[in-house]
């Protein structure tokens, strides 16, 4: 099934189980819930944007379908797709969208904004939930093209987005701002700087590839420091799309903010970059 046009049943099932892997807490959040019947059309629309890109960075780095590189646009509507089914069928299960308990529009908007977790865990599992050992080099990795670290970033922005997905929706990362204390943030950046460290250099979760050590980011410090300060950019826009921040909000409460939320998009965007050393 490697060269036919559409994925075969397992590549949809890892899909499908990625998607309620990677997003069921969301899916079970009221905060989300409240999301999709509160955001507008536009705001939501205007999320799928940088989603459709992440989704689009889990295909490159691992590939739908092994030896396929013709149809990424087909893979992509497909993993959209996956995530659409995954985010109905959990909603309607769990009575959040039954008929005459909110309006369609309502319900349309919240399975739309359930459905953008549930494609990149869609999108991730494709990549990473298959038997690598056995299919290693048959792999479409359009991604190893590009340069060393092109791929560190890349790879930083998809394991940060979907850790960051997870938790930023909900009120509990503004709550923890605003009740930890000042000196709580320099120590979260330094925590944050030694568990990416630790996670990427110190593990042994993967072996590192040949060429690894070359580039700007070439060096472990330099790879950590970098993936930190995209990892934190990732968190202040998470807060922006969310409105746990606007452009009103004094700088020093953004800042504190996004290095709070930045500890957990710091641990994704380490576990990716793990991942494409393997």
């Amino acid at each position: 099934m490697s060269g036919t046009r559409y994925p075969d049943r397992d590549c949809v099932l890892r899909a499908f189980a990625g998607a309620l892997l990677g997003a069921l807490p969301l899916l079970y959040t009221m905060e989300m819930w409240s999301y999709g019947r509160t955001f507008s059309d536009g705001w939501i629309l205007a999320l799928y944007v940088p989603t459709i890109g992440v989704v689009l960075l889990c295909l490159l780095f691992g590939g739908f379908r092994l030896g396929v590189s013709g149809h990424l646009g087909l893979d992509l509507l497909i993993t959209l797709g996956i995530g659409i089914f995954a985010s109905v069928v959990t909603l309607l299960v769990v009575g959040q969208i039954a008929p005459g308990f909110v309006p369609l529009s309502a319900a349309v908007r919240m399975v739309a904004i359930e459905a953008i977790p549930c494609a990149i865990g869609a999108g991730l599992a494709i990549t990473q939930l298959r038997p690598r050992q056995r299919h290693k080099n048959h792999m479409d990795r359009r991604m190893r093209r590009l340069s060393e670290d092109a791929q560190k970033v890349l790879a930083t922005i998809v394991g940060g987005v979907f850790f960051a997905f997870n938790i930023a929706p909900t009120e509990e990362v503004w709550l923890m701002t605003i009740e930890a204390e000042p000196y709580h943030f320099p120590l979260i950046v330094l925590f944050s700087v030694a568990v990416s460290y630790g996670i990427v250099f110190l593990a042994d979760f993967a072996e590192r590839p040949e060429g690894f050590d070359q580039g700007a980011l070439g060096t472990p410090l330099a790879e950590t420091f970098v993936s930190y300060l995209i990892s934190l950019i990732i968190s202040l826009g998470f807060l922006y799309a969310f409105r746990h921040v606007s452009l009103s909000t004094p700088a020093h409460a953004q800042v504190e903010a996004a290095v709070m939320l930045g500890y957990v998009t710091t641990i994704g965007g380490s576990a990716g970059r793990v991942l494409i050393a393997e």
